[in-house]
C-alpha cells in the first residue's frame, strides 16, 4: 500500500482529534456518525466510491488490507445487491454505531493512544484514552496552516477541514476566529474539483448537504 504513505486513515485522524489530552473525548453528542463520515470520506480518496447527491455507489469492493475497510466494503457490497444499488448516507450514517470505537481501538493498537484503566468510586469504569501528543499537534498544525493559506489543500485535507468545521469540533480545538473562517471557506468551496478530484469533491458536497454528521456538541 505504497501510494498511502500516511499511517493513519481519515477517520482515524478524526477519531484523535476527538480525544483530549487529559484522555477524555469530546462527546457532546454522538461522534460516530462524523467519523462514519470520515470512513466514507476515506472510501472517496481511495476510488472505492462514487457519489451522487448525498447517495453512495460501491465501485471497488476489492481487499484493502484495513480490517475495518474490508467489512465495510462487504456490507457495502451486501446492501447494494445485484444491481449495485446505491445506499443513501443520510439514512446511513446513523446507522454505524460502532465507527468511533473501531477507530479508538487501532489508534491503540497503533500505540497513538494509550488506554488508561480506571474506575469511578472503584465501581463504574471510567476509562481514558491519551493521545499521542506528537501525532495530534502535527494534525492540528496542518490544518491551521491550511485554514491561513499557509498550506495547499489536498483531499485528505480538504475532508478533515469540512469534518472539522461541519461537525462543529472546530470550536471545541481552540482554533481561533480566522481559522474558523478559514476551515469553513475550505468546507464550503465549490471549485475545489482540479484540487480534490472529482469523488472528493461529490464527498465535500456530500458532507455539506447532511446535517447527521453534526454531532460534537460540546466538552
Amino acid at each position: 500500500m505504497a501510494e498511502f504513505a500516511n499511517p493513519l486513515t481519515l477517520p482515524d485522524e478524526f477519531a484523535l482529534l476527538l480525544h483530549k489530552d487529559n484522555g477524555s473525548c469530546y462527546v457532546g453528542a454522538n461522534p460516530n456518525t462524523a467519523t462514519a463520515a470520515a470512513e466514507i470520506g476515506e472510501l472517496a480518496l481511495r476510488d472505492r466510491i462514487e457519489l451522487d447527491g448525498t447517495a453512495v455507489r460501491l465501485v471497488d469492493a476489492g481487499w484493502s488490507g484495513l480490517p475495518w475497510m474490508d467489512r465495510l466494503l462487504a456490507e457495502f457490497q451486501q446492501w447494494s445487491g445485484r444491481d449495485n444499488r446505491p445506499i443513501e448516507l443520510a439514512w446511513w450514517l446513523p446507522c454505524r454505531t460502532g465507527a468511533f470505537l473501531t477507530h479508538r481501538s487501532v489508534l491503540v493498537e497503533q500505540g497513538l493512544l494509550r488506554h488508561e484503566r480506571r474506575k469511578f468510586l472503584g465501581v463504574l469504569p471510567d476509562d481514558r484514552y491519551h493521545p499521542d501528543p506528537t501525532t495530534r499537534a502535527a494534525l492540528l498544525a496542518e490544518l491551521r496552516e491550511v485554514a491561513g493559506d499557509a498550506r495547499q489543500v489536498d483531499a485528505r485535507l480538504a475532508l478533515l477541514a469540512a469534518l472539522v468545521h461541519h461537525s462543529g469540533l472546530v470550536y471545541l480545538l481552540e482554533f481561533d476566529r480566522a481559522q474558523r473562517g478559514g476551515l469553513k471557506a475550505i468546507a464550503e468551496r465549490e471549485d475545489l474539483g482540479d484540487a480534490v478530484g472529482t469523488a472528493v469533491a461529490a464527498m465535500l458536497a456530500a458532507i455539506t448537504a447532511i446535517p447527521a454528521i453534526i454531532v460534537v456538541a460540546g466538552g
